[in-house]
C-alpha cells in the first residue's frame, strides 16, 4: 500500500432501512450512518474526487492531496438515486457508480428522490428505493458533475464451476445467483420486485461451487440427477428444519453414485465458449455504457472481487485504464490496479470514525496508524486471511 493515491471507499446500496424480502439486504448502509460519514468527510476536510483525478495521481502526473478520497458504488441500485445521490450532493461529495448493463431498468422513467422530499413536491412515503436504475437516472446523475458512471461488467452473475456440492437451497441468500440465471434478459433488471423470487428454486435443491462470470469455466450438472434430488425432496416437508438432514443424507449417497460414476458433470465450457462470454461481459458492458450515457468509459469494477490476469488484460486492450484489484491483493500496488476500502461497519459512531481515522491514515502511512496496519496484515498472513 503506497501513498502515491486517494483511498478508494466502496459502497452499495443505501437506505432508510433494509428492504424486506431481498435477499442482498445485508448489502445495505441505512441513509443516517452514510450521512454521518459523509459529515465526517466534510468536516475533517476531505474531498471527494473521481477516478481520472485518482489516476492522476496514480500516475505521479498530478501531486497527490492527502484529503482526496473516492467514493464508489457498486450494483447499480435504484436507492443510489432516490437515497445516497442526493445526501452526496448535500455535502458536496462526488460519487462514482460502478454499473452492469444488463440490470440497468429499461424503461422511460425518472423516480423521486429525497430532494423532492426536501423540496416538498413529495413525501418520504412515497418514495421507492427498491430496483435498479435507469438509463434517464444514470443520465442525469452523470450530468450533474457530482457522479461519473463506469462499468461493473455485463452481468454481475455467478455460475457452477465445478461437482463440488455446497448444500441444499431452503431459501435465503445461498440460492441467489441460481435463481437470477433463471432470468430471462428483459426480466433481470425487474428481478427484486418479483414476489415469488425465492421460489423459483425448489426446496431441497442442491447447489455447487460458483464463482463469478468472468472467471467461471461453466460445467453442466446432470440433468437427471437434478430431477432425482427434486423427486426425492418431493416425499419430505423440507420446510421443517428437523426433516432436512435425512433429506440430506439420502440426497448425498445419490450425489456420491452419480460424481463416482463420472456421470455429475454433463459438460465444460470450452475456451472459446469463455472468451466470447468474457469479452461480452468486459467490452460489450463498455460499449453500451458509452453509447448510452454518450461518456468515456475508463474505469471497471470486478463484481465479487472476481478477476484473473485473462480478465484484466482484456480489459486493458478494451480501453480501460485500470481495474479493481479485487481478490487478487497482491496486485494492489500496481498502476493500473485500485484498491478499494470498505467502510460499513457495526459499530457506534464515535468508533466508526476512529476506524475512518485508522483506515484513511494508514493508507498514507501516517502513525501510528500504518504500523498497526502493517502488524494487522502479519497478522492475517500468519493466520491465511488473506
Amino acid at each position: 500500500m503506497k501513498p502515491f493515491s486517494a483511498p478508494v471507499l466502496y459502497f452499495h446500496s443505501v437506505a432508510p432501512r433494509r428492504f424486506d424480502k431481498w435477499f442482498l439486504n445485508f448489502l445495505t448502509m441505512v441513509t443516517d450512518r452514510f450521512e454521518d460519514q459523509l459529515r465526517y468527510f466534510q468536516s475533517n476536510g476531505y474531498r471527494s474526487v473521481f477516478l481520472d483525478d485518482w489516476m492522476a495521481c496514480r500516475r505521479g502526473e498530478k501531486p497527490l492531496d492527502r484529503n482526496d478520497i473516492c467514493i464508489t458504488f457498486d450494483d447499480g441500485l435504484l436507492d443510489n438515486w432516490v437515497y445516497a445521490f442526493p445526501i452526496a450532493k448535500k455535502y458536496g461529495m462526488r460519487i462514482t457508480l460502478f454499473v452492469c448493463p444488463e440490470l440497468i431498468d429499461p424503461r422511460d422513467i425518472i423516480r423521486p428522490t429525497l430532494e423532492d422530499v426536501w423540496a416538498g413536491r413529495c413525501r418520504m412515503s412515497d418514495l421507492t428505493g427498491l430496483g435498479n436504475l435507469s438509463w434517464n437516472e444514470l443520465r442525469i446523475m452523470q450530468e450533474s458533475g457530482f457522479a461519473d458512471i463506469q462499468s461493473h461488467t455485463m452481468s454481475h452473475a455467478k455460475y457452477t464451476v465445478s461437482d463440488q456440492l455446497t448444500g441444499f437451497y431452503y431459501g435465503g441468500f445461498p440460492g441467489f445467483y441460481p435463481i437470477l440465471n433463471t432470468y430471462a434478459a428483459d426480466q433481470k433488471p425487474f428481478y427484486m420486485n418479483d414476489p415469488d423470487f425465492g421460489q423459483r428454486l425448489a426446496a431441497g435443491t442442491p447447489l455447487f461451487k460458483e464463482t463469478s462470470a468472468v472467471v467461471a469455466r461453466k460445467h453442466t450438472i446432470n440433468a437427471g440427477f437434478m430431477e432425482e434430488i427434486a423427486g426425492l425432496a418431493g416425499k419430505y416437508e423440507l420446510a421443517i428444519p428437523a426433516h432436512r438432514p435425512v433429506f440430506e443424507e439420502n440426497a448425498r449417497h445419490i450425489y456420491e453414485r452419480y460424481k463416482g460414476a463420472g456421470e455429475l458433470i454433463t459438460a465444460v465450457e470450452s475456451d472459446e465458449a469463455f472468451r466470447r462470454r468474457l469479452e461480452y461481459e468486459v467490452v460489450e458492458s463498455k460499449q453500451i455504457i458509452e453509447e448510452k450515457l454518450g461518456k468515456p468509459v475508463r474505469f471497471l469494477c470486478w463484481p465479487h472481487g472476481d478477476n484473473s490476469h485473462e480478465a484484466h488484460a482484456l480489459a486493458r486492450e478494451a480501453g480501460y485504464v485500470a481495474t479493481t484489484a479485487g481478490k487478487m491483493t497482491g496486485e494492489t500496488e500496481q498502476t493500473d490496479r485500485i484498491p478499494r476500502i470498505g467502510t460499513d461497519w457495526n459499530i457506534g459512531s464515535w468508533w466508526m470514525h476512529r476506524k475512518l481515522d485508522y483506515k484513511l491514515s494508514s493508507h498514507h502511512h501516517k502513525q501510528p496508524y500504518y504500523a498497526l496496519w502493517l502488524a494487522n496484515e502479519y497478522k492475517n498472513k500468519i493466520l491465511k486471511r488473506s
